[in-house]
Formats: structure tokens, sequence, C-alpha cells
């Protein structure tokens, strides 16, 4: 039974990893359709949804065009003086060395 067992797991491992080896190679911008070994850097967002660095490109050069200026790190990121991580304003402390930040004051 344990023998079984051993090779049981063994063989559904292979079979996931096969599955997960499909879906990344089959992955694609949800907004312009590029594959991922059609563009640079492929993020993924929730629910599924993937993001080309082209698209983000874009995005900002579209955003800088209609008089914006493109750097949301500045309102909604703590910098850390430690390591100089941006940490979601949410955080108190920096993920990457653990120094806590200062209290910001509601804008």
């Amino acid at each position: 039974m344990d023998d079984w067992n051993r090779e049981g797991l063994i063989d559904l491992k292979e079979i996931w990893l096969r599955q997960e080896q499909e879906i990344c190679a089959d992955t694609r911008c949800s907004f312009c359709g590029k594959r991922r070994d059609q563009v640079n850097r492929l993020t993924a967002g929730p629910g599924k949804v993937y993001v080309c660095d082209e698209c983000v490109d874009l995005y900002r050069e579209h955003f800088e065009h209609m008089g914006g200026s493109f750097n949301p790190k500045e309102k909604l990121s703590h910098l850390c003086p430690s390591c100089g991580t941006h940490a979601p304003m949410s955080h108190k402390y920096c993920y990457n060395c653990g120094i806590q930040f200062e209290p910001q004051a509601d804008s």
C-alpha cells in the first residue's frame, strides 16, 4: 500500500507539473493578447488577469500625454529609508528589512 501511494503521488505531481507548464506556455496578456514568449515581462494580476510590459508602457505614455505625471509610488507607498524598498502605505514595516515606517499624516 505504501509503494502504491508513493507512486500515485509521484504520478499526480508529474501530471500537475505538466498542466502547470501548459498553462504557463499559453498565458497571454489580457489587454493585447500577446503570449509570454512575445514580450519581455508578463505580470499576473487577480483573477487570471495578466498584463505585459508593452501595455504598461503604452498606458504610461498615454497617461503622461494626457497631462498626468505617472509616479504612483510617490503617493501610494512608503520608501524605506534603510533599504530603498517601496511598500504599500498600509504596511507599518518594510517587508524587505523590517524597519518600522514613520506614521504618515493623511492629506
